[in-house]
C-alpha cells in the first residue's frame, strides 16, 4: 500500500494504490470484470474498506473519508500485457536499485528497451506518472538512436 499524500509537491496526491498479486489480484480481477462503474466501485471499496479504514483519522462518518473514485486495473485479462506480466523483487534482495537501473537501460544494441513504471525514476517508481515519464525518456533515447528529434519537445 502506498499513500501518495506523502509524496513531495508536484507528486502528492490524496490518493492510495494497493499493489496486489497472485491469487488476490486474479480475485480482484474476476470479481469486477464486466461489471458497471458503480458495482466495481462497490466491490473494491467492500475489498479494501478494512484496510483504509485502520488509516488515523478515519472515520465511517466523515463523508472526506469516502473514496472518490477506485479504479483497478484489468492486466490479468490483457493478452498484451502478458495476463497480468509485473516486475516485482525478492524478499531480502540486495542492492534492487541496480536491477531497475539495468532494466532502465536495456539493450539498446540489440534495439531492446523498457518503458514503464518498473524503469521510472526512483520517486515515480510503481507510478502511472512514472510510466509515462520512461515511456517518453526511452522514446528520446530511441529518436537519438536513429539520429531523429522529437516534433515537439519531450517533457
Amino acid at each position: 500500500m502506498w499513500n501518495l499524500a506523502s509524496f513531495t509537491p508536484p507528486n502528492r496526491r490524496p490518493t492510495i494504490l494497493f499493489y496486489l498479486y497472485g491469487e488476490c489480484s486474479a480475485y480482484i480481477t474476476t470479481l469486477v470484470h464486466g461489471k458497471s462503474d458503480p458495482e466495481h466501485y462497490a466491490l473494491i471499496d467492500e475489498f479494501f474498506r478494512p484496510y483504509y479504514s485502520l488509516l488515523p483519522n478515519f472515520s465511517v462518518e466523515n463523508p472526506a473519508c469516502k473514496p472518490k473514485a477506485i479504479l483497478s486495473s484489468a492486466w490479468q485479462k490483457d493478452e498484451l500485457s502478458g495476463y497480468g506480466s509485473y516486475s516485482n523483487f525478492q524478499v531480502g534482495i540486495k542492492e534492487a536499485d541496480r536491477d531497475v537501473e539495468a532494466m532502465r537501460h536495456g539493450v539498446p544494441e540489440r534495439r531492446l528497451w523498457f518503458a514503464g513504471e518498473h524503469t521510472a525514476p526512483f520517486e515515480e517508481c510503481g507510478t502511472a506518472a512514472g510510466a509515462y515519464l520512461s515511456g517518453e525518456t526511452v522514446a528520446s533515447r530511441i529518436l537519438e538512436v536513429y539520429g531523429m528529434k522529437p516534433a515537439a519537445p519531450l517533457t
